[in-house]
């Protein structure tokens, strides 16, 4: 017979949906299971952090884009009037199997490595009674050459974010109320395409979270930093906000072991460097990155 969790701890893993309760009651004898999201625009390591902390950590459950990977919810949110409550019961009913695996394992810290996640930040906060959320940032011009040769398709071996055969309807300005890039989209190139979705997939996880207490934003450059002491501090820092080493105790020679395999990585050399663009190819993504380029620290 399959394993169920028992419903007073259903009510312990989520918070009361419907009643939005700022406090709820913990049942007697549960065990705290925290959760925590990592967030990002994409290509920024997101399968190896995966690996990384599962590796790395005790007390630790990490799984990356796990079916359902919550793209296609995020889109309904966009796209329709899905209201949040019937957002949250999905994102129950998506996520309970992964929470008992959690208590069969003994573990006390679930950990999801998912950038589409980034379209739901407000119901994950209603739904989840422990939940954190590591931000994740990246260059944009080394995601962009990172998104074109990305292909969504595993063994597909074709360039299809945001190709002509891209099997996902992915975000656009239509999308957006008063987007000012609605009427060039259609003339947009690849790279302007992903050029305009870092900036917004950025702006909307920056606007959802805001001054979130519970939030860690950290660069994908230091995180993955050959400067030893850049990136061990970086790690340090991540440790210690997501509390998964008492006392800062961490257990460096597994860490420098899994920082040095690679997971998921792509080949650049589809895009030329920077450097080599034609000048208004260059003027253009300066201009469609703008506004995050400034407010993430990239001022290229």
């Amino acid at each position: 017979m399959a394993y169920r969790i028992p419903t007073d701890l259903l009510s312990y893993f989520f918070k009361d949906i419907l009643r939005r309760k700022e406090t709820r009651r913990t049942p007697k004898g549960t065990i705290n299971v925290n959760t925590i999201f990592i967030l990002s625009a994409g290509r920024t390591g997101t399968h190896f952090l995966q690996q990384f902390f599962n590796t790395c950590f005790q007390d630790v459950y990490a799984v990356h884009e796990p079916h359902p990977d919550l793209f296609e919810l995020g889109m309904q949110k966009i796209r329709s009037d899905l209201s949040s409550e019937v957002i949250c019961e999905k994102i129950k009913d998506y996520r309970i199997r992964f929470l008992e695996k959690n208590l069969l394992h003994g573990t006390g810290t679930y950990i999801e490595s998912n950038p589409h996640a980034a379209y739901l930040i407000p119901e994950l906060m209603d739904t989840f009674g422990f939940v954190k959320f590591l931000y994740v940032v990246r260059n944009p011009i080394d995601s962009a050459r990172s998104f074109y040769a990305k292909s969504p398709v595993k063994n597909g071996g074709q360039m299809l974010f945001y190709g002509e055969n891209d099997h996902r309807k992915r975000i656009s300005p239509m999308d957006f109320r008063d987007d000012k890039w609605e009427r060039e989209w259609p003339y947009f190139s690849r790279v302007h395409k992903i050029a305009w979705y870092w900036n917004k997939v950025n702006s909307i996880i920056q606007d959802s979270l805001q001054t979130k207490e519970n939030t860690l934003q950290v660069k994908y450059e230091d995180f993955f930093s050959e400067n030893q002491s850049t990136r061990k501090s970086t790690i340090l820092q991540v440790v210690d906000f997501l509390e998964l080493a008492e006392n800062r105790v961490a257990d460096w020679n597994k860490i420098n072991g899994a920082m040095g395999q690679k997971s998921n990585a792509t080949k650049v050399d589809f895009l030329p460097p920077f450097e080599q663009w034609p000048i208004k190819e260059k003027e253009k993504f300066m201009e469609l990155t703008a506004i995050m380029r400034m407010r993430l620290g990239y001022p290229l």
